[in-house]
């Protein structure tokens, strides 16, 4: 203020003043602009119903008015002035089992023109709370800003990409509340399709197979036997320490360097303190459809296994859930029959005009062993593979190998993954702020929700991103697919997403947060730049004026090689900075060893023998992973463990549990025939001398 007074009759140095003070505005401006847009976009489909609904009023008020007649109505092609053609022959389409008469009639008519007008309004409120809801603090990210981009604050972020399912709840006593749930919808749906790819795996595509799925889930004309119920919270009111979040980005494979368009932060749904309760009825059942209910209770057994996953980002880790059996309530007509066939002899209490069968936790779990298995009813061979149309590997049923890969890390040198949200340590040095960054963990973005006792993990997607690299090497993919007709092997196996409808293809693997279990932790300085750093004939050398040493296979993909950690860097007691033009991260330490699993479905032979390879190498090399891998940091050794398994389909219903696992042993399966710069990666990925 004071120095805009001492120059006001100077425009350029107003100018000037101005300038500078906008420039340090502009960041955060548009960050907010950006914040917005982005809950603009969240609902397009609230738009678009307002305007269908605000047509129809306009329609069926020039209907009240008189102004379109019996003989308008039959004139599908001329809409009445005033009126859209496109809206006029969706509002025909719409009612086309109306009578005009009907419609015209004066106090339908009236009510249906107020139902309208309280939608819109409704629709309108909805959207604002939806705006709102999307503007709470615990839905925005945080992101860098201020000098230097050092600090990090939600005032620079944005919505997250992803949040979980919610609606507007009201109460006698207040006004409306978010509330989280699972639809029943999306249950069902998950459901329906473990018993499509199980039932076309054991059965076939045949006409039983589409009667069975019919009978249980319904098609066009006909109710299903089962119905869904919404999934709520036990405990609705749910805390902070519920969520937790993760940063997802595209890596150049030349560069190593973000892709900032492909960016997306998620805030996903973890933890003890988020249960969800629901339950499934079935109706009118006869002694007829016993094999309806076996295959229910099979599909319950998966779930509870956790083999259904729900929601999104499946491929990433998430919506893999474990469910548990609370109650069996069961009403029947008499004592024998089909409840006998069901569940053994039981002792049957009246309640009301039924005979009631009441059964709580392990006596309901127990109860349903009866069933029989699912029988085979055609020839499965790991040769089978379900393909499209297009000539990719589908998810329409199960066939070449599925199973599971349990694995564990073995961290060789200091690994620092930085963790999502804001910094859990911050300091100040000359005014200027410093970030401490804690390892990633499965915990909330803002610091204050964060455990004392956090749970440490190597993220999903950092693995995924770690083996798909190595695998586009093994496979020789250079170039990025043009369709879903000629993907490439890369995107064949791990999923691929294009441009226009229909083309899009999920992938056929799903890899796990890895756990730490009691990891040894210790801090490092690392300061920058250090490209003049080089790691030569098996020692450091500092040359003054280099830049980092790039190594690429093939010319086309950067893979940085192993080393102990650079004279550099400055292990810390604690995090304690002593100057600003440095990173200071809370690493894992050598030693220290986490478990995770891929999960697989319909690979070929040479697929998962070529994946086997990319994740557990062979005994002398090793991976890398995480923050400044230039300077030694990011060694990490992928082991197969015994449980590690893929599914003999004959028998994974057929009653014996766990007589279906097939023991995968890594020695047995790696091919280095089916890797591709075999010699290459093998020189770049040798740990020995670290």
């Amino acid at each position: 203020k004071d120095e805009v007074a001492a120059n006001l009759q100077d425009e350029q140095k107003l100018t000037e003043i101005f300038r500078e003070a906008i420039s340090r505005m502009m960041p955060t401006l548009f960050q907010q602009v950006d914040r917005q847009v982005k809950m603009l976009q969240s609902d397009p489909w609230v738009d678009a119903e307002i305007a269908n609904r605000e047509e129809h009023l306009k329609i069926k008020t020039l209907i009240l008015e008189g102004q379109i007649t019996e003989a308008q109505w039959q004139k599908k092609d001329a809409a009445p002035p005033g009126v859209k053609l496109a809206a006029w022959q969706e509002f025909l389409e719409a009612h086309a089992r109306v009578k005009f008469q009907h419609m015209a009639h004066s106090r339908n008519l009236q009510k249906s023109i107020e139902n309208d007008k309280n939608h819109i309004a409704f629709l309108k409120a909805y959207r604002e709370r939806v705006r709102q809801e999307l503007a709470q603090p615990q839905h925005i990210d945080f992101r860098p800003g201020g000098p230097g981009n050092r600090e990090i604050s939600q005032e620079y972020g944005k919505p997250y990409d992803t949040m979980f399912m919610r609606m507007l709840t009201w109460s006698p006593s207040g006004d409306g509340q978010w509330e989280l749930f699972i639809p029943g919808s999306t249950l069902k749906g998950a459901f329906r399709k473990r018993a499509s790819q199980v039932l076309r795996t054991l059965w076939g595509e045949t006409p039983q197979t589409r009667k069975m799925l019919d009978l249980l889930f319904g098609t066009q004309g006909q109710r299903g036997k089962l119905f869904f119920s919404d999934a709520y919270l036990q405990k609705p009111e749910t805390p902070a320490q519920a969520w937790c979040s993760m940063d997802g980005v595209k890596m150049d494979p030349r560069t190593f360097q973000p892709i900032e368009e492909a960016k997306a932060d998620y805030l996903f749904a973890c933890g003890p303190e988020l249960k969800f309760d629901f339950q499934i009825d079935i109706q009118d059942l006869t002694e007829q459809e016993v094999e309806a209910f076996a295959c229910l209770v099979h599909l319950i057994r998966d779930f509870q296994q956790g083999n259904i996953p729900v929601g999104g980002q499946k491929s990433h880790g998430m919506g893999w859930i474990q469910a548990q059996l609370t109650g069996l309530h069961w009403l029947s007509g008499g004592d024998e029959g089909i409840t006998e066939k069901l569940f053994g002899k039981q002792e049957l209490q009246p309640e009301g005009i039924w005979k009631a069968l009441h059964l709580e936790g392990a006596e309901a779990q127990k109860a349903l062993e009866q069933v029989p298995p699912l029988p085979v009813k055609r020839k499965i061979s790991p040769d089978d593979l379900p393909r499209a149309p297009q000539g990719f590997i589908s998810h329409r049923t199960f066939g070449g190998y599925c199973g599971v890969l349990t694995l564990e890390g073995e961290i060789l040198t200091p690994t620092n993954i930085k963790e999502s949200g804001e910094p859990s340590f911050r300091a100040t040095i000359d005014g200027e702020p410093i970030n401490g960054w804690d390892f990633y963990a499965l915990a909330p973005p803002a610091n204050k929700d964060r455990p004392a006792q956090k749970t440490y993990a190597l993220p999903s997607k950092s693995i995924r991103g770690m083996v798909r690299h190595i695998y586009s090497i093994a496979t020789d993919c250079r170039e990025d697919s043009p369709n879903i007709s000629r993907l490439n092997a890369v995107d064949q196996l791990f999923g691929w997403v294009g441009r226009g409808p229909n083309q899009a293809l999920a992938s056929r693997l799903s890899f796990s947060f890895a756990k730490f279990e009691a990891p040894t932790l210790g801090w490092f300085k690392i300061p920058y730049p250090y490209g003049n750093w080089q790691f030569e004939d098996g020692e450091w050398r500092q040359i003054p004026q280099a830049r980092a040493k790039l190594i690429h296979i093939a010319d086309h993909w950067r893979l940085i090689p192993h080393a102990p950690l650079a004279p550099n860097v400055t292990p810390l007691e604690d995090f304690r900075p002593d100057e600003v033009q440095a990173i200071y991260v809370r690493a894992i330490l050598p030693g220290s060893r986490c478990r995770f699993t891929v999960k697989f479905w319909n690979l070929t032979e040479e697929e998962l023998r070529r994946l086997l390879w990319c994740l557990v190498l062979e005994p002398e090399l090793a991976h890398k992973i995480g923050r400044a891998r230039y300077l030694g940091f990011g060694s990490l050794r992928l082991h197969l463990s015994p449980e590690s398994h893929y599914i003999d389909w004959s028998k994974r219903y057929a009653g014996a549990e766990g007589a279906w696992k097939v023991p995968i042993k890594a020695e047995e399966w790696i091919d280095t025939t089916t890797i591709a710069h075999y010699e290459d990666l093998r020189k770049v990925l040798n740990a020995e001398h670290i």
